[in-house]
């Protein structure tokens, strides 16, 4: 899983730079997505089989972003439409000093 996700994982700090003050997970995984999207397909493509790889690839990259503590701190939930446009409940992030 680490080798498929590396290359995105790599863009975090660049994407979370490139932020607003504050953002949601959904914000920051299109915004991720968009700007890598070969790396953002692969990640999906590893996941097919599973039924919903979108849900899974989101899940692990919205929690990869507890991993910089340093650049974001948790600002509560929030309900934000996902990548199908569908309401779902995800973290608010803000940017810390």
């Amino acid at each position: 899983m680490q080798r498929i996700f590396s290359p995105l994982f790599a863009r975090y700090r660049q994407t979370i730079r490139e932020m607003p003050s504050s953002f949601d997970s959904h914000e920051f995984i299109a915004r991720l997505a968009q700007e890598n999207q070969s790396e953002y397909i692969g990640a999906l493509a590893a996941y097919r089989r599973s039924g919903t790889p979108f849900k899974v690839v989101h899940g692990i990259l919205a929690r990869h972003l507890n991993a910089f503590p340093d650049l974001i701190a948790p600002n509560g939930g929030t309900i934000s439409d996902d990548i199908f446009g569908d309401p779902c409940s995800c973290m608010k992030w803000r940017k810390v000093s």
